[in-house]
């Protein structure tokens, strides 16, 4: 029985040292996985990232447009340019409607239970306007499965204008 001492040692440190090699790559391989789910997860806040810099992009747009729109209609003694304004704004109108934007829930949540003045005192007056749109777009929404046509924006959602 001793001679098979060492020997059965030997053989139970190899495989000791195969089970070490078999986790250690699993780790690696488990390791592996979750670096590929971190960098999708950060793929994908990317994506969401840049739609939504879009959408504030393009809300931005269409609020200068509605503006000088509104300007031209207000000012102007014109009448083709007044006539083009009106097309504008019913072409942007058109396209969108009451239709719901990204993040526009959000901002109606945000208007629903935050603190919305002083939130939107520390926004810059474009930046008030395109929240303040983005929550009137919501509660037009909200009125409009309500069948409440009549409803105007919310109650002191424009305070920096008073």
């Amino acid at each position: 029985m001793p001679d098979n001492e060492p020997t059965r040692t030997q053989a139970r440190l190899r495989l000791a040292q195969q089970h070490a090699h078999r986790t250690d790559a699993e780790l690696a391989e488990m390791e592996g996985r979750f670096h590929e789910a971190k960098a999708e997860a950060a793929r994908a806040n990317a994506r969401s990232a840049r739609t939504h810099a879009e959408a504030v992009t393009t809300q931005a747009a269409l609020a200068q447009v509605r503006r000088l729109c509104d300007m031209t209609i207000s000012e102007s003694v014109r009448v083709q340019a007044v006539e083009q304004a009106r097309d504008t704004l019913a072409v942007i109108d058109a396209v969108t409607g009451t239709a719901l934007l990204p993040g526009d829930g959000a901002w109606g949540s945000v208007w629903l239970h935050g603190n919305w003045k002083w939130l939107t005192k520390n926004m810059t007056t474009p930046e008030r306007e395109l929240a303040a749109d983005a929550v009137a777009r919501w509660s037009a929404a909200l009125h409009a499965e309500d069948e409440d046509l009549e409803a105007g924006e919310p109650d002191g959602l424009r305070w920096w204008r008073d």
